[in-house]
């Protein structure tokens, strides 16, 4: 998961949540403004180096960090936060609304069916962060069963019921 926290100018503070493995994998995202004037800013128009996106209907975190860095050039922004959060970390499960051992049952049962182990995991997690490495790393079948796995984790995530 991909955490953005941003605060404009005036203090208005937003927070834009992805549900993604890695930073080129479109994901769910979330959505959270204290300030109407700075939801606008952050919804319209958005444009990364691939062209223009549309931000609530799901996107890739690199695309939403480029937006963000030329918002924060042009001076509408004081402040850009990142943070990335792996299944793997302790806290994950209170971050998708699911419970702990929910989430560690349902990471088992993945893991097996896909023939992964936590320690390739735990690889991949580590150089997600670096598209060179990844490009040396892994071939491309090898990242694509691994986004497989994302879209899994992150479809079994949506069906989790609604928190009381």
């Amino acid at each position: 998961m991909f955490i953005f926290k941003v605060q404009d100018v005036r203090g208005g503070q937003a927070e834009i949540r992805i549900q993604a493995l890695d930073w080129s994998e479109q994901g769910e995202v979330g959505f959270s403004c204290n300030s109407d004037s700075l939801a606008v800013l952050l919804l319209s128009g958005c444009r990364s180096g691939k062209g223009f996106f549309e931000l609530l209907a799901g996107t890739k975190p690199m695309y939403v960090e480029q937006w963000l860095e030329y918002l924060q050039e042009e001076g509408s922004l004081s402040q850009v936060d990142v943070s990335i959060h792996s299944p793997l970390e302790s806290g994950y499960a209170e971050l998708c609304g699911l419970d702990s051992e929910q989430v560690k049952t349902l990471l088992d049962l993945v893991y097996q069916v896909g023939g992964f182990n936590r320690l390739q995991i735990m690889r991949y997690l580590k150089h997600r962060h670096s598209p060179a490495t990844m490009s040396t790393r892994y071939n491309p079948d090898e990242l694509k069963r691994y986004r497989h796995l994302g879209e899994l984790i992150n479809q079994l995530i949506r069906f989790k019921s609604p928190a009381p």
